[in-house]
């Protein structure tokens, strides 16, 4: 094997916080989305079940509140 090929060339180390980033902040299809969502929402109401369970009464609004105000202010712009 040819050990000294490629010396000229510096190494250069792979920028993985960026690979992450890129990757993390990726546009999502809209079947993606949908996923997430749903994926978001049942965390949510399993959370609200425990602390319901527990006895503690916690108001939030959360993943479900976003959903309806994103739904109410689509409703809107459709009508208008």
């Amino acid at each position: 094997p040819n050990m000294s090929r490629g010396r000229e060339k510096p190494f250069t180390p792979v920028n993985r916080l960026k690979r992450e980033r890129v990757a993390h902040n990726k546009k999502r299809t809209a079947d993606e989305a949908t996923a997430l969502e749903k994926k978001l929402l049942a965390g949510e109401r399993k959370k609200r079940r425990k602390l319901e369970a527990a006895g503690i009464d916690y108001e939030f609004g959360g993943y479900e509140a976003a959903v309806a105000q994103r739904e109410k202010k689509r409703k809107r712009a459709a009508s208008a």
